[in-house]
C-alpha cells in the first residue's frame, strides 16, 4: 500500500506520550490539535514505574513502514519454533539478557552487562556465570520484570510436559539462584563453555526470556495460543492483530527498557514468494524484503536508486575441502571406511589448489562483489582471527608447489607423479549441490585448475542424496568424494565446531552418526579445540581460537571460498539501522526511521 508522505509527516504534529522515568526520550508537546485516536494515558509514571499497559496506537499509524514476507511465522516463541521468520518476530518483540550486534560482538540487552571473569560474572571454575539485570524492568503490560522471569523460562524448558525443540545447554543448568529481583545465578552441573548462546537472543540462537505471570503454573505450551501469538512484549514492538495469510500489525512497546521505538507502526504483509515481494518493492507497496538470494543480487541491485540492496556477509561459509580420510586411522582413531585421494595428503597439493582458484574473480563476478573471500572459519564474528589474510589468485605459485611435489604436466596437460608408490594423475571429482551458483562456481573453478594441469570434475547430486545420512550411503558420511563443497558455519559460538573436526568424530561403520565430514584426524587439532572448550572465560577462549584458526588456515585443510549472506532489498524512504549477519535486520528495530 502506498503511503502519502505529506500525509504522514502531518500526523506526526499529532502523536504525543510521555515515557517512564526508567528510560527513553523526553516527552513530546501536546498536540496542536485534538488526535482522530487518543494515544496512552499521559499522566507522568512514578519513578522506575511503567509507562502504561496498551501497546502505543498513533492515527492512521503514523510513521509506518510495511515489510513483505515469503513466509508465515508459525510459531513466535522461539524455543518451539525454527523457523527464520518466527525468530525475527521473536527480536521484534521478546528480548533476551543479551544479544548479538552489528559487528557480531555479544552485547547486553535486559541484562545490565554481559558476564565475564573481570566482572566477576563467571567464576573461576566457569561453573557459576551471574548476570545482572538493569533496574526497572517491564513487560508491556505494566508487569515488573524480573530475575524470577529468568528462572521461569529455565524451568519451562526443562519441563517435561512441554515439547521445546531442543534442550541443549539448558540441561547442563542444575539450578539457578534468584537472591534478589535483578540477580541470576547459573549454576551449572559441568562446563559448558557456549554459555552466551542460553537466555539470549539473536536470529541463530533462540533465548528470549518468557513472562511467569501469563504462564506459570501451565504445561503443554506447545499448543498454548501465548507461544503462537504472545499477549505481552519486553521487546521495542507488540503484536495488536494477526491476520493469517494476510497481515501482521505490531505498535510500540510502551514500556521497552529503551524507549519508545521511532517508528509509530510496523506492518508485515505476507506474500507468496521472493518475486511478489521484489514486485511490491518495485511499485513502493512495501518497504523491504528480508529474504533475497545471492542469485538476485544482480537483479535487486539494478532497482537503485528506488530500491536499495544490503548485502551482509555472514558466518556461513561456503568453503570446498579435500577427502582426508584413511583406513589406517592415527594411532588407531579416526579409521575412515575409505582412503582420501592420496596427493591431498600432501599439504604443498592442497596449497596449490587453494592458490590456483581466482576465489575474487568469481566473487566479484557471480556475486557482484558483495561479499568477501574469508581466511577464517569464524568468518565476520567477534571470534575471527582478524590477523589472517586470505591467499591471493597466484597460478604461478601453484604450479610451482606442484612441481615441487612432483607432479608434472603431461602431454594431455594433466599433472602426474607418484603418491605412495602409486603412480597417479592430478585427475579429481568434486561433490556438491545442483544449486545453480554451486554449478556456475564450480565452472569457474575447473577453468582455473586447468591452468596449471589439474583436471577438476564437478558432480552435482541433489541435496537430499548429497545430504544423506551414513547409514543411506550419504555421500559426505561415507567418504565416497575426492573433494567437496557446501555452506556451513560454527556460531554464535565456535563449540560446535568440533564435532566437524575431531578424530572421534568421523563417521565408519562403527560410528555411523559421527560428524567429521572431512574425514580428517589430527591430533594437534583435536587439542587445539579442546583448548578452546576447557574455560568459559570469552576472552581466555578468543586466544584460543584464534590459534586454532591459524592451524586450519596454515595447513589448508579447507578452501574458503566466500562468506554466505543475507541479502535485503529495501525502498529509499526506508532507514533502518545498521545490522549484520549475527544481529540480524530486527536487532535494533527501535531504531528504524523513514525518510
Amino acid at each position: 500500500m502506498k503511503r502519502n508522505l505529506s500525509v504522514l509527516l502531518s500526523l506526526l504534529v499529532l502523536a504525543s506520550f510521555v515515557l517512564a522515568a526508567c528510560g527513553g526520550a523526553a516527552p513530546t508537546e501536546a498536540p496542536a490539535a485534538p488526535a482522530t485516536e487518543a494515544p496512552v494515558a499521559t499522566e507522568a509514571p512514578a519513578a522506575c514505574g511503567p509507562a502504561g499497559t496498551e501497546p502505543i496506537a498513533f492515527p492512521s499509524g503514523g510513521k509506518s513502514v510495511t515489510g513483505a514476507w515469503s513466509q508465515e511465522p508459525d510459531s513466535i516463541v522461539s524455543y518451539y519454533t525454527q523457523m527464520s521468520y518466527a525468530v525475527w518476530i521473536t527480536q521484534l518483540t521478546l528480548a533476551g539478557l543479551g544479544e548479538w550486534d552489528d559487528a557480531g560482538n555479544l552485547v547486553s540487552e535486559l541484562a545490565a552487562d554481559v558476564p565475564s571473569s573481570a566482572n566477576g560474572g563467571v567464576s573461576a571454575d566457569g561453573l557459576t556465570i551471574t548476570w545482572k539485570l538493569q533496574d526497572c524492568l517491564f513487560w508491556s503490560d505494566g508487569e515488573p520484570l524480573t530475575s524470577a522471569d529468568v528462572k521461569f523460562t529455565w524451568e519451562s524448558i526443562m519441563d517435561p510436559g512441554n515439547a521445546v525443540l531442543s534442550r541443549t545447554g539448558y540441561d547442563k543448568i542444575a539450578s539457578i539462584d534468584t537472591p534478589d529481583d535483578t540477580t541470576v545465578v547459573l549454576n551449572f552441573s559441568e562446563l559448558y563453555p557456549p554459555w552466551q548462546t542460553l537466555f539470549t537472543q539473536g536470529p541463530n540462537n533462540q533465548g528470549a526470556i518468557l513472562p511467569k505471570h501469563v504462564l506459570d503454573g501451565q504445561t503443554g505450551l506447545e499448543g498454548n495460543a501465548f507461544i503462537h501469538q504472545p499477549t505481552v512484549s519486553s521487546g521495542p514492538w507488540v503484536i495488536t492483530d494477526w491476520v493469517a495469510g494476510d497481515h501482521m500489525q505490531l505498535l510500540p512497546n510502551p514500556n521497552f527498557f529503551k524507549g519508545r521505538a521511532k517508528l509509530d507502526q510496523v506492518f508485515i504483509k505476507f506474500v507468496p514468494d521472493p518475486e511478489t515481494a521484489l514486485a511490491a518493492l518495485q511499485t513502493g507497496d512495501v518497504d523491504w524484503y528480508p529474504d533475497f538470494s545471492e542469485s538476485d543480487i544482480a537483479t535487486v541491485n539494478a532497482l537503485e536508486p528506488a530500491v536499495h540492496l544490503k548485502v551482509v556477509p555472514g558466518a556461513d561459509f561456503e568453503h570446498y575441502f579435500f577427502n582426508l580420510g584413511t583406513t589406517a586411522g592415527v594411532d588407531g582413531a579416526g579409521i575412515s571406511d575409505l582412503n582420501g585421494f592420496c596427493p591431498f595428503k600432501d599439504i604443498r597439493v592442497r596449497k596449490a589448489i587453494t592458490l590456483g582458484i581466482n576465489r575474487q574473480a568469481f566473487v566479484d563476478s557471480l556475486l557482484e562483489g558483495k561479499t568477501t573471500v574469508p581466511a577464517s572459519q569464524f568468518p565476520n564474528s567477534g571470534w575471527t582471527n582478524t590477523s589472517l589474510v586470505p591467499d591471493a589468485y597466484d597460478a604461478d605459485a601453484a604450479a610451482a608447489l606442484l612441481e615441487e611435489a612432483g607432479y608434472t604436466l603431461g602431454a594431455d596437460g594433466i599433472r602426474s607423479g607418484t603418491c605412495d608408490g602409486v603412480d597417479t594423475k592430478l585427475s579429481f571429482n568434486f561433490e556438491t549441490t545442483t544449486k545453480q551458483l554451486r554449478v556456475d562456481i564450480a565452472l569457474a573453478v575447473q577453468s582455473d585448475l586447468a591452468k596449471i594441469g589439474v583436471e577438476f570434475k564437478p558432480i552435482h547430486t541433489p541435496a537430499g542424496t548429497f545430504f544423506a545420512s551414513y547409514s543411506d550411503g550419504g555421500v559426505l558420511g561415507m567418504g565416497k568424494y575426492d573433494m567437496a563443497g557446501y555452506t556451513t558455519g560454527f556460531y554464535p559460538d565456535p563449540f560446535v565446531g568440533a564435532d566437524s573436526y575431531t578424530c572421534k568424530t568421523i563417521p565408519n561403520a562403527a560410528n555411523p552418526s559421527g560428524t567429521n565430514s572431512y574425514h580428517i584426524c589430527d591430533p594437534a587439532l583435536d587439542a587445539l579445540w579442546a583448548a578452546l572448550n576447557a574455560t568459559a572465560d570469552p576472552a581466555v577462549r578468543k586466544v584460543a581460537a584464534d590459534e586454532l584458526q591459524k592451524y586450519i588456515y596454515d595447513q589448508y585443510y579447507v578452501v574458503m571460498m566466500y562468506a554466505r549472506a543475507n541479502v535485503y532489498g529495501y525502498v529509499d524512504r526506508f532507514v533502518p539501522a545498521p545490522f549484520g549477519f549475527f544481529s540480524n535486520l530486527n536487532w535494533n528495530s527501535e531504531e528504524w526511521d523513514v525518510k
